[in-house]
């Protein structure tokens, strides 16, 4: 039986056979968002990508089946799950539905899927996953150990020989946590570093499959860093944690984890004592490394560690201050060592390293000879002074210095911690650097860049889209943080535009969820009033944005478009119904606006608007009913009633809707000035602001709430005034004029240099996007991603893709129309069903668009009408007559496969 959204038009249906080939067995099978993950939660989900070689196909019904072993998937074997026929176009965040899976266990997975016709398909070949640790009980025989001392910066070396014994081994995995930081080694080689930040109570901890690395006797080594709290890092208290489990193939097991007989010893290369980078921010200290003092075979099974001293014990799991369950994380950070740009000598043993763009990372130098004592110091930096050295002073208050104690043979530098910037002064270095002695090591969580695509006829439009891509790999790291320069911290204003962005632009999945969660775990630690932390995990404890909770709907909700994960929504709707109730609660009883919404303090209370203050463009902050938290609060209320909606909460959807026209209603009456736009707020005497600012009508024509007779003045209130946005609100920019058909203006957003914006960051030599349009006059962030957020306007009006249900079962491809000014355009959008690619052009005569979209997405495509008064198409060849919408010609209910437009 067909679903109803598939009666397909009868051109289409011209290109179906009479019968249709079975779809092929499925392929990319993921479970929680990884391909055979080690160390999952007890509820993982599975995904999936459909084959079928038929066109315009979808995959009507699925069947999953989990077991014990390989031999036992099928449905009448399978002995945890068999998820029996599902009708459903569902094909990732499926979760597991079975029996109680058990910790520390390998499962074997497989999954078949049946077309609109009801054909089904062979069985995928097996697939694996294996269960993490679920309670404190399951990390019984190992138990948290630490270094006695108060060093401020902790770098501590364990050790431990573990006989496994000459048994055949079937599999061995290590589980293992530290707060804050652990490098692990077996036998010398890296296994992994890690876990992502959190506060202590809801630690994380990481597992690998050691199974190659596990001998009769190994040695574990592992390094662990402690330093202090900062912006994304709870202080706590240093400790490690790890234990191995190795399965023999005659069925029995072995356990070993850290105990008093793990011996440690301090990491004495590095100084304890140095100062903070930024000490108001917490990132970390200077790194001062000796290298008369580096131990470079610390981790070799050969090394004699007599000397060092047994552990000191914390207790089992849990015990303070990790009491809580300790939660598996499967995102992992990845390093690559590139070749540096340009080496330039300055003179007097000086040299300039030249990255060719911010890079987050460390600087891996080989140095050789000179005296054992002298100091080589070095000097990050953003740019450059009219001499040609590194200007310190251009440096986001941060002291991005290294300094290097030669050991007058031969040393490495290379620091733990990632720290970003372009330029590296050395002075005083022993020997002439090269490329051959001189490298640096990016290091940003797995994201996929190489997975973004988009191109056009616009060159600084292209610049830009790669400057964005290249500035996401620069916040992502232990979370999507605000820069990996001054502060490092996960702020829920820059999560939710990094965020949303990587999601768009390259799949992204993992991280999304888990700080999703994260400031969720914010809400429960200090809000019981429904706020979220602003930055978390932090060292400064309760502190909130009111914007920034109210854009935490926005991200949920595009989180669940972009991904169809309904269940995260089931399992956490009481909290994300909070953030409304909060906005709510200062409904004014007289106008029905949100007035002096409580959070923040200083220039953030009551909402920051924008930052850096300067971005505010004079925005009236002395207003107490603000346009732009009225608007969030109107996008909010439509939001969570469309969650409400979606799980089924048939009152709430009534209760928020009825909210949400409410302030419309009072928007419109109480914001709207005599000239018909929208001033920036009421003051508290309840007079009207005098001051019109961008913001005050972007965000109205972005969410909707402009009626029809006014829109027309509020997007010339928005083009008057250029850029004038930053990058907290400029999404919304983009979106008001995308929404508009301003074409126009939004690429001129893009690629105009005398505007602010990004073409002008790059005219001015950037290469990451800025904190601010003005962050170079104002000593700035010069690497902040949160100016990633302007990303989404590109893939949606530009290249025209943007998904309208979960998980992009429909699609809308609507490129605006750009009448000669951009000719052409071509990217892909990575989703859970596969890739979806376009490509348009366009000249004076014709306009042709060509569509690849993967097995169970459909679309309707909308062609820019242009001057033609004709509804004819030619689609795939054969010409049909298009539904006429504005100025598009519509075809609806396009399937799988390639199609091709022409408007000629």
């Amino acid at each position: 039986m067909r679903l109803p959204i598939l009666l397909f038009s009868i051109l289409f249906l011209q290109s179906v056979h009479l019968r249709a080939a079975n779809p092929t067995a499925p392929n990319n099978l993921r479970a929680s968002d990884k391909v055979q993950p080690v160390g999952t939660d007890d509820k993982p989900f599975f995904g999936w990508y459909v084959q079928d070689v038929d066109a315009n196909e979808i995959q009507s019904a699925y069947q999953v089946v989990v077991a014990s072993s390989e031999n036992l998937l099928t449905p009448e074997k399978a002995d945890l799950w068999d998820s029996k026929k599902v009708n459903s176009r569902q094909q990732n965040y499926v979760y597991f539905g079975g029996k109680a899976l058990a910790p520390a266990t390998r499962y074997y997975w497989k999954v078949r899927t049946w077309d609109k016709d009801g054909n089904v398909s062979p069985w995928s070949a097996a697939s694996y996953f294996d269960t993490g640790l679920f309670t404190a009980k399951d990390w019984n025989g190992a138990v948290w150990i630490k270094r006695d001392t108060k060093d401020a910066n902790d770098y501590t070396y364990y050790r431990k020989t573990i006989k496994a014994g000459a048994k055949p081994v079937k599999r061995a995995t290590v589980y293992l946590t530290a707060f804050h930081n652990y490098e692990l080694f077996i036998d010398g080689k890296l296994i992994g570093k890690g876990p992502g930040y959190h506060y202590p109570q809801y630690a994380y901890y990481n597992a690998y499959d050691v199974t190659s690395a596990v001998k009769a006797q190994s040695t574990f080594a592992a390094m662990t860093h402690w330093y202090g709290g900062g912006q994304g890092r709870a202080k706590g208290d240093r400790g490690f944690l790890l234990k191995l489990i190795v399965e023999y193939k005659d069925g029995t097991k072995a356990v070993f984890g850290t105990d008093n007989t793990w011996k440690h010893k301090a990491v004495e290369a590095y100084d304890p004592n140095s100062k903070g980078r930024n000490p108001g921010e917490g990132i970390g200290y200077i790194d001062v490394i000796d290298s008369r003092k580096i131990i470079t075979d610390w981790n070799s099974p050969k090394f004699n560690d007599k000397d060092w001293q047994p552990a000191t014990v914390l207790g089992a799991h849990p015990t303070e201050p990790f009491t809580g369950e300790l939660q598996p994380d499967l995102t992992r950070s990845k390093e690559t060592k590139i070749q540096v740009a340009s080496i330039k000598s300055l003179g007097k043993n000086s040299y300039l390293i030249d990255l060719g763009k911010v890079y987050a990372g460390m600087p891996e130098i080989v140095f050789e000879g000179g005296k054992a004592g002298d100091t080589v110091s070095m000097q990050g930096g953003f740019v450059l002074k009219d001499d040609g050295t590194v200007n310190p002073k251009i440096n986001q208050s941060t002291n991005m210095s290294y300094f290097f104690v030669l050991n007058g043979k031969k040393a490495t530098f290379r620091p733990e911690l990632y720290l970003g910037y372009r330029y590296l002064q050395v002075n005083n270095s022993p020997v002439s650097l090269t490329k051959a002695n001189t490298a640096f090591v990016t290091r940003y969580f797995e994201l996929q860049p190489e997975k973004a695509n988009f191109t056009s006829s616009d060159k600084m439009l292209n610049q830009v889209w790669d400057m964005m891509i290249h500035s996401l790999t620069l916040g992502a790291q232990e979370g999507f943080v605000d820069t990996p320069t001054r502060e490092k911290g996960e702020f829920l204003g820059d999560a939710f535009s990094q965020g949303v962005a990587s999601m768009l632009s390259m799949g992204e999945r993992s991280l999304n969820h888990r700080m999703l969660l994260e400031f969720i775990d914010s809400q429960d630690q200090y809000w019981p009033d429904g706020r979220m932390n602003a930055v978390y995990p932090n060292n400064d404890g309760k502190r909130d944005i009111p914007d920034f909770t109210q854009q935490y709907l926005m991200w949920a909700w595009d989180y669940y478009i972009q991904t169809g994960n309904l269940q995260f929504l089931k399992d956490n709707y009481a909290k994300i119904k909070k953030v409304a109730t909060y906005v709510d609660a200062y409904t004014n009883v007289k106008t029905g606006l949100i007035h002096n919404l409580a959070g923040g303090k200083g220039p953030y209370e009551y909402g920051i608007i924008d930052w850096p203050a300067t971005m505010r463009y004079g925005y009236d902050m002395t207003a107490e009913a603000r346009t732009v938290i009225n608007a969030y609060a109107y996008t909010d209320f439509i939001i969570i009633s469309k969650i409400a909606e979606v799980i089924g909460n048939t009152a709430d959807v009534a209760l928020f809707k009825g909210k949400a026209d409410a302030i419309k209603t009072a928007f419109n009456k109480y914001f709207i000035n005599a000239q018909g736009v929208y001033a920036d707020g009421l003051l508290a005497d309840g007079s009207l602001s005098t001051h019109v600012s961008q913001h005050a009508n972007m965000f109205p024509l972005a969410v909707g709430l402009v009626p029809q007779a006014n829109i027309k003045a509020a997007v010339n209130a928005v083009k008057e005034r250029k850029m004038s946005a930053g990058m907290v609100t400029v999404r919304f920019l983009t979106e008001a004029l995308g929404e508009n058909a301003e074409a126009a203006h939004l690429l001129e957003l893009y690629t105009n240099p005398q505007w602010d914006g990004w073409a002008q960051t790059i005219s001015k030599g950037g290469t990451a996007t800025w904190e601010a349009w003005d962050a170079l006059e104002t000593n700035q962030s010069m690497c902040h991603p949160w100016g990633t957020a302007g990303l989404s306007g590109i893939q949606r009006y530009v290249l025209g893709i943007k998904a309208v249900q979960p998980q992009y079962d429909l699609i809308e491809v609507k490129p605006l129309d750009f009448k000669g000014k951009l000719t052409h355009a071509s990217g892909k959008v990575n989703t859970d069903k596969g890739v979806i690619d376009l490509a348009w052009k366009q000249d004076a005569k014709k306009y042709e668009l060509t569509l690849t979209s993967p097995v169970n997405v459909t679309a309707e495509v909308y062609i820019p009408k242009g001057t033609s008064a004709s509804a004819k198409l030619k689609v795939d060849g054969k010409e049909v007559t298009a539904t006429v919408k504005g100025n598009y010609l519509v075809v609806e209910n396009v399937g799988s496969g390639i199609h091709t437009f022409v408007r000629e």
